[in-house]
């Protein structure tokens, strides 16, 4: 049994960093014309995801671990089978059950965490392989922005070029720059993926700030110097703002937190500092180098009169237009951009789903879909909350809130690969922080935001 469960953890740390694998098997397009969302795929993550889950599966018919059910768990069952009911409904009913086996696989995905981080994962190891392979995408990235061109790293990267159709670019007087992509299929992905490994940096940085030695801090500044500025180069605008703004939201109320207010002060606010002066320095000089692409890519008049914009708000209306049709069960699960593309009044690559989660949901699964979902949001949330006076509860809560915020003007976490295990993994690491049996050396052993306990010392267990 110690074998099987050296090997599920293996899988599971292998998905934490291969989740930006983009190597898939087309099992059918529905359309002769290819498009993203009305085709299925199995990826090399899916099948990471389903050895997780089969061991999970085996310990628990051999009585080594058991499912707790919730009000979260509820919730988030409930929604399922709205989901499930939708595909009654919907137009194409084999792309809709195609949505539905993936919502049950990334559900599957957020109760293993739920139930098995606290007791067989180590929160510190997580975010240093999170951030190793953010570290190792930033690499890419700015040599791409550099070289504007793509590596050439076959099954991994997206071809890039600055006048190839299809990719993101900014363009500085009249000249096209192509935005990073990083090993992801959007620079927007890429950019999600760079704001969490932030997030983990600064988790790492202020918990071990006393303990680690002078090569770690060094360690630690070269990964948050690399992911700013591969973050840059993205230059996705609302995510990039989004994320930054709740980083420094969340390292603010660490500084005037009351614990850090006593004793010790400048032992327990120096790493806080620190970090905050070198991710301003970072992003000042970046400003100043690339002022030009700046300036073009963040014209709030051109953004207005963009394309992108104009076509998020025809994608939103559509949402609601779907809405008010079926507001019961909607039109299918995944099945937004099949019906769209049945109205015949775009280009196909212009057919995409709306940028909103939660607009997708309500159209795909009805109202009754959108509040059971948000219930088990609530939940979630809900159940998380005591815990905040955690330095890792407060960081995941925060990390949680910035999902949240993007989910209302993207749609990745939803349906696409990578977007989604982000999204149900980090829900379900938070899930996980308010699970009844925490184990030291876990996530539970997480340090108490204090002047003593930032620096302390978990145990190893679990890596």
């Amino acid at each position: 049994m110690a074998k099987f469960l050296k090997l599920e953890k293996f899988f599971f740390y292998s998905l934490v960093f291969l989740l930006f694998f983009q190597g898939r098997f087309i099992l059918r397009a529905f359309r002769p014309e290819f498009n993203e969302w009305t085709s299925a795929y199995l990826y090399l993550t899916d099948l990471l995801i389903a050895a997780v889950i089969f061991l999970w599966l085996i310990r628990i018919l051999r009585k080594h671990a058991a499912i707790k059910v919730g009000k979260t768990e509820i919730a988030f069952f409930v929604f399922l089978g709205i989901s499930g009911l939708s595909l009654a409904v919907s137009n194409n009913f084999w792309l809709s059950l195609y949505g539905f086996v993936k919502l049950v696989e990334f559900g599957a995905l957020f109760l293993y965490v739920k139930n098995n981080f606290a007791q067989l994962f180590n929160l510190t190891r997580f975010w240093q392989i999170f951030v190793a392979s953010a570290s190792l995408q930033s690499v890419v990235a700015i040599w791409q922005f550099f070289g504007q061109k793509s590596l050439g790293i076959k099954y991994l990267e997206s071809p890039l070029a600055p006048n190839l159709a299809g990719v993101a670019k900014v363009v500085v007087s009249g000249q096209n720059y192509i935005r990073a992509y990083g090993l992801m299929p959007h620079p927007n992905i890429l950019a999600a993926v760079l704001i969490l490994a932030i997030f983990g940096v600064a988790y790492l940085f202020i918990k071990n700030y006393q303990a680690s030695k002078n090569w770690h801090k060094i360690i630690y500044g070269v990964a948050l110097v690399l992911i700013l500025v591969a973050l840059f180069f993205t230059f996705s605008r609302a995510i990039t703002a989004v994320g930054l703004a709740l980083l420094i939201i969340w390292l603010s109320a660490l500084f005037w937190r009351p614990a850090c207010r006593r004793g010790r002060q400048k032992e327990s606010r120096r790493p806080i500092v620190i970090f905050i002066v070198l991710l301003f320095t970072v992003y000042c000089l970046l400003l100043i180098v690339y002022w030009p692409h700046v300036l073009a890519r963040y014209d709030l008049n051109a953004v207005g009169q963009s394309q992108a914009f104009d076509l998020r708000v025809y994608y939103n209306n559509v949402a609601l237009d779907f809405i008010k049709s079926s507001p019961i069960f909607g039109i299918g699960q995944g099945n937004f951009v099949w019906a769209n593309s049945n109205l015949g009044l775009l280009e196909s690559w212009m057919y995409q789903p709306t940028h909103n989660i939660y607009l997708l949901i309500a159209a795909e699964t009805g109202l009754l879909g959108l509040l059971a979902f948000l219930a088990f949001l609530f939940f979630t949330l809900k159940s998380a909350w005591k815990n905040k006076d955690d330095l890792s509860a407060s960081c995941l809560l925060f990390i949680v809130y910035c999902l949240l915020l993007i989910g209302f003007i993207d749609h990745f976490w939803w349906d696409i690969q990578q977007g989604q295990i982000m999204f149900w993994l980090f829900l379900g690491i938070l899930a996980a922080i308010s699970h009844p049996e925490r184990s030291e050396g876990s996530l539970a052993n997480a340090s108490k935001i204090s002047p003593h306990s930032l620096t302390d010392k978990a145990r190893p267990s679990g890596g």
